[in-house]
């Protein structure tokens, strides 16, 4: 039985393929026979116009036909309007009017005419009679046809439809005989090569080009489509060809198209490059944010829509050209985890139903309340249902992945978006129900059955009971009064009775098939007044705000009130996530979260506010009992396996959380840092386990809230006095941890890096690192794996990846002020330049565009932090001024390097042979390089310096044959040993010289210092005269003191040689025994003072006076000295304590300042003058 079964279905299996194969070459057959037809046509119209052209009429012909101004005009009218339909009137027209005289207007008015692709065929006609009849009719067609197709090179076409008709239309009349090839041609060559040349990127004149080739294609480049070659080959049978045109000119056009089609497969790639890019930062903002927004949708439909036409398009070209389709590779990279709620809701097998169930529902009995409703109809026959029961369809996994970003960002934000009408926004008013005072009398009875039902109603408390009322209204009560007066009674249910809410809730979805007009009037009345309670701020009536959300809830797991729109109050409660409102959204969530949660054009959204809502939780300052009302609520929406959740529960001893309680509770507490230093003193540092955790956690600087990272850095730099290895393994670690972070840049690990950038930048900032690795580290930031060619994607510093900008602003914002001076000041200067380069190379990538832009952030990013650290720096506004920048910095400083240290290459070449030790010399901050100049003596001490380290790193590096022959097995440490070369010689000179340049100096310095200093009164300007003009070997001249004198006092200006300056004016022996002073005596005779020479001993009274006057200023000014110094060194000292100390304790600000007024002294300001004398006292 089963092989007669199978025999007939063989049978017609090979009936059906052979039907379909007689089918298929009948249809080529049709098509071939058409290509030969059209190709004989074409050939017979070319050989009757060679013929009749010859044979044109005579004048005399002409003069017997109407040439009236009036029928002409119109027939000239009539073919700028020409269809298919006017064509048998045309022509008579033809026959029965002289066109002699308006063969020009009919010429333009054929060019002129719009055109459809049907009407070729019989404008063709027309243009054939006219040319026979008419012999200039080819010269003025062709001269108006140079008008429209005369196209420049980059000129664009500003009708592209009328266009496509226009050169198939033209290229028709050249095939036809028309116009000759010698005439047509040309035109026709010169514009499809603009057209092309010109539209090779963004290829707006496809169809026009897809056109040609298809009407065209066969007479001017001999094209045959890939189908019927393919029919061709299968049916063994050829295609007939034109031979119309010479072999290479076909080839060429040929050529010129095909060239336009590799730059359109060209464009084609690029598109889906762009689409598949846009699609996956759709997927990763998603991942991040949760939602797009509708600026994003939009595009994305947009770069569809072009792809989609473009594609088309190249499809098309290849089978017009017989040319392959280019290779679109598809994205492989993982889709979201995400997408996989959506995808897996469309093909859904039962087990799979059934374990969705399980998680909207928390049970089967609950399942059977909300989705088994009775249905009316088998109550009602006649009862027609006024609204179907739709599910939502299913969104595209591709198009579901469009809608949350701006939101997210609002709620991360706490930006309220303002939407119409919220200024007004009143509570729900119902109506009053004084409208019962125009029920007429007969429906009395009625009304009382109403009362009478929705008393009972309050007492429905089981699912039987609530079906019955639902009955019992759709049978006896469904009247329009009625229905608002049961709405009424749903919506002032008592606050407290939110047993009720579920029940009212199906009796709503039961009525609702028949009676919608209960469903629609509650929600607006619970949407409207959720939206009052929002809008109003106020700390009261609690129970009614939670009634409002609870309803909401139920009538969303009902489908009653839209997921859209409960997700909407979910936001709105999450903007403003203080006091009532977390009551609010924790009811919410217990009610209809895990419904939300599991729906799949829902998930989404409820997944991104749950996770906004957690991370508000861990930044509010409230109450416990807040903060374990959102946990119970997350938890029953997403809630833990507890034997998963106790297996990863992780047990630490009662230290290592004492610890974590001191570092990451406490820490940033006012008042709290001394304790905490003192704590951790006390822990047992020579346990290794013990430092190893208390290390662990103080460099875990992302568990510390942001603002005290750099109280945990103050920590450190203040535990380091007593436990010295603590700073070292603790730096050493924070560099580790953001060279790791460069290795491996996940995007969920930004605020780590973030907060390790600025834990840095504040150990630097407590002397705990040098600048010099701070630098490192900047310059890690823009150098690490990162790629300047823009052919050449780095894996670690991806396009859109602009994490490494942040890190180096977090650090330049937090310790750049303190580059100020020296070298750290020039090596920032160095360092902005390429940190410039940098973000403009950034910024100028192809994937920043006007609907993607570069973030703002950055960019006010780098402006602040340049205008802080340098605001007379200038920034560079383009790339290659910041390109030039780094050349011509690279070239100075290569300048300086080779004129500094000539020998470099020698130790590159010694490098190769062995390896040396790396001699650093430690260089305090304030101290700068010194600059090569040739009239500077630090460039030859920086020279020497230089020539000696490389001397002895070289003596150093060279291996000792002895030693490494002898003893192979053992490494011996030896000091560097001095090495006797002539650099040593010279460098010795060179300083001998300095020290006795000095010597002089100082000499020369000091023998002006010994000038007499100013007395008490001035000097006369002769006398002056004579000592700013010594003569050589001369004394010195110094001021003595008063003696008294006749004429009213006379002044002593005294003049004290020096022994070495007596022994070059007397003899030798003169001046040893008696050695004097000169003073002039100045007397006064009449008006005129004079001035005589006065020679004293030096050991007599007034000689002895001067010196011991002299010697005593001198000591006052040594007390003076010192104290200012001791004084200067104190207040520094008190100065570094107290900026030490208020770094770890938090300001503390008088705010009993500005209250009161400032003291006023009863009597008045205390005279100063007074107190002290001045000059009211001396008068």
């Amino acid at each position: 039985m089963e092989s007669t079964s199978e025999v007939p279905d063989d049978c017609c299996q090979v009936a059906d393929e052979a039907e379909k194969e007689a089918l298929a070459l009948k249809s080529f057959k049709e098509t071939i026979a058409e290509i030969e037809s059209h190709l004989a046509h074409k050939a017979q119209l070319r050989s009757r116009l060679h013929t009749t052209v010859q044979n044109r009429p005579e004048e005399s012909y002409f003069t017997r036909l109407d040439s009236s101004i009036k029928k002409n005009t119109a027939f000239v009218r009539k073919l700028k309007n020409f269809t298919e339909a006017q064509k048998e009137s045309i022509l008579k027209d033809i026959n029965t009017l002289n066109l002699t005289k308006y063969i020009s207007e009919v010429a333009n008015a054929i060019v002129e005419a719009k055109l459809k692709m049907t009407d070729i065929a019989s404008i063709l006609q027309v243009c054939v009679v006219l040319h026979e009849k008419y012999a200039d009719f080819s010269s003025q067609i062709l001269e108006a046809w140079q008008k429209v197709l005369s196209l420049k090179k980059d000129e664009k076409v500003s009708n592209p439809s009328k266009m496509r008709v226009d050169v198939r239309f033209y290229a028709d009349l050249i095939s036809c005989g028309v116009l000759t090839p010698k005439e047509g041609l040309p035109l026709l060559g010169s514009f499809l090569t603009n057209l092309i040349h010109g539209d090779k990127e963004e290829h707006n004149s496809a169809t026009i080009i897809l056109a040609f080739c298809k009407f065209c294609g066969e007479d001017y480049a001999g094209l045959v489509s890939q189908k019927l070659l393919n029919d061709a080959e299968r049916f063994k049978m050829t295609v007939p060809t034109s031979n119309w045109l010479p072999p290479d000119k076909r080839q060429n056009v040929r050529n010129l198209l095909r060239e336009y089609y590799s730059s359109l497969c060209k464009h084609l790639i690029q598109d889906h490059k762009e689409l598949q890019n846009f699609e996956r930062q759709n997927r990763r903002i998603l991942q991040t944010k949760g939602e797009l927004s509708n600026e994003r949708k939009e595009k994305q439909e947009v770069l569809n829509q072009s792809f989609a036409k473009l594609l088309n398009m190249t499809q098309q070209f290849a089978d017009v050209l017989a040319e392959e389709l280019p290779e679109l590779r598809q994205d492989l990279s993982p889709r979201d985890e995400e997408c996989s709620v959506l995808e897996l809701c469309e093909n859904m097998s039962d087990q799979a139903r059934e374990t969705l169930n399980e998680l909207l529902w928390e049970n089967e009995e609950g399942r059977q309340f909300y989705e088994n409703l009775p249905n009316l109809s088998v109550y009602l026959p006649n009862l027609v249902p006024k609204a179907t029961m739709e599910a939502p369809p299913l969104p595209d996994p591709a198009e579901q992945m469009i809608d949350i970003e701006k939101e997210a960002k609002e709620i991360e934000e706490g930006e309220q978006a303002k939407e119409e009408g919220d200024e007004d926004i009143k509570p729900a008013e119902l109506e009053d129900e004084k409208d019962d005072a125009d029920v007429p009398v007969s429906l009395q009875s009625n009304k009382v059955l109403l009362d009478s039902f929705l008393t009972t109603l309050s007492a429905c408390v089981n699912r039987e009971m609530i079906d019955s009322a639902a009955i019992e209204f759709s049978t006896n009560l469904n009247t329009k009064h009625n229905r608002k007066k049961l709405v009424r009674a749903l919506f002032t249910v008592q606050r407290t009775r939110l047993d009720l809410l579920p029940f009212y809730s199906r009796l709503v979805a039961t009525l609702h098939p028949y009676i919608p007009e209960v469903a629609t009037d509650l929600c607006n009345f619970l949407r409207q007044d959720f939206k009052y309670h929002v809008r109003k701020k106020d700390q009261i009536n609690i129970e009614t705000k939670v009634k409002i959300v609870r309803f909401i809830g139920e009538l969303t797991k009902f489908g009653m009130y839209p997921r859209a729109d409960t997700l909407q109050c979910f936001k709105q409660l999450l903007l403003n996530f203080a006091h009532h409102y977390i009551e609010m959204t924790c009811h919410l969530l217990e009610t209809c979260g895990r419904f939300l949660l599991h729906q799949p054009d829902s998930h989404q959204r409820t997944k991104v506010y749950l996770d906004q809502m957690m991370r508000k939780k861990s930044m509010l300052a409230s109450d416990s009992r807040y903060l374990t009302m959102i946990e119970n609520a997350y938890y029953q929406v997403v809630p833990v396996d507890s034997s998963a959740r106790s297996s990863h529960i992780k047990i630490r001893p009662p230290l290592h959380q004492y610890i974590r309680h001191l570092l990451y509770v406490e820490l940033g507490n006012k008042g709290s840092t001394n304790k905490i230093l003192k704590q951790l003193r006390k822990l047992n540092w020579k346990d290794p386990e013990v430092a190893s955790y208390a290390i662990r956690c103080l460099t875990s600087a992302w568990k510390v809230k942001f603002p005290n990272i750099r109280t945990l850095a103050g920590v450190v730099a203040e535990l380091t006095l007593y436990q010295e290895f603590v700073g070292h393994r603790i730096v050493d670690a924070v560099l580790e941890d953001i060279r790791w972070s460069l290795e491996f840049p996940i995007s969920k690990f930004n605020q780590r890096r973030v907060s390790m950038a600025k834990y840095l930048a504040e150990l630097y900032n407590y002397r705990m690192v040098e600048s010099s690795v701070v630098f490192k580290v900047l310059y890690t930031c823009i150098t690490f794996a990162v790629s300047y060619d823009r052919t050449v994607e780095s894996e670690l510093d991806q396009p859109d990846n602009l994490m490494r900008l942040r890190l180096v602003l977090t650090i330049l914002d937090t310790c750049g002020v303190f580059f100020s001076s020296g070298l750290a000041k020039k090596r920032l200067d160095c360092y902005l330049v390429y940190l410039q380069y940098y973000h403009l190379f950034k910024r100028s990538l192809p994937i920043w565009t006007e609907d993607n832009p570069f973030p703002v952030a950055i960019d006010f990013g780098i402006k602040d932090m340049l205008q802080s650290l340098r605001p007379k720096l200038k920034p560079y506004k383009t790339l290659q001024e910041a390109a030039d920048a780094v050349e011509n910095l690279e070239k100075e400083l290569m300048n300086k390097l080779s004129l500094a240290m000539p020998e470099l290459h020698m130790d590159v070449v010694m490098a190769d042979d062995t390896l040396a030790c790396i001699e650093e010399e430690d260089m305090e901050e304030g101290e700068e390089m010194p600059e090569v100049d040739d009239d500077s003596i630090n460039d030859e001490q920086s020279l020497s310096r230089s020539m000696s380290q490389m001397t002895t790193r070289g003596e150093a590096t060279q291996p000792d044959d002895d030693s490494a022959t002898a003893e192979d097995d053992r490494c011996v440490v030896t000091a560097p040993r001095k090495a006797l070369c002539p650099e040593d010689d010279d460098f010795m000179a060179a300083l001998d010289r300095m020290v006795a340049e000095n010597i002089h100096e100082a000499y020369s310095r000091g023998k002006e210092a010994s000038k007499a200093p100013a007395v008490d009164i001035a000097i006369p300007w002769q006398v002056k005269a004579s000592l700013k003009k010594p003569s050589e070997g001369s004394d010195k001249n110094f001021l003595g003191d008063s003696i008294g004198g006749e004429l009213g006092g006379a002044l002593a200006v005294a003049e004290a040689s020096s022994a070495c300056a007596a022994v070059a004016s007397s003899p030798p022996s003169a001046s040893q025994d008696n050695p004097t002073v000169n003073f002039f005596l100045m007397t006064r005779k009449g008006n005129k003072p004079q001035f005589k020479n006065l020679a004293l001993p030096s050991d007599s009274e007034l000689a002895q006076n001067l010196r011991n006057r002299e010697e005593a200023e001198k000591a006052e000014k040594e007390r003076v000295k010192k104290l200012t110094l001791d004084f200067n060194e104190r207040q520094e000292e008190e100065e570094f304590q107290d900026l030490y100390g208020g770094a770890n304790r938090p300001a503390v600000h008088n705010v009993n300042r500005d209250r009161r007024g400032r003291f006023q002294h009863p009597k008045g300001v205390p005279d100063a003058e007074l107190i002290f004398g001045g000059a009211r006292k001396n008068r």
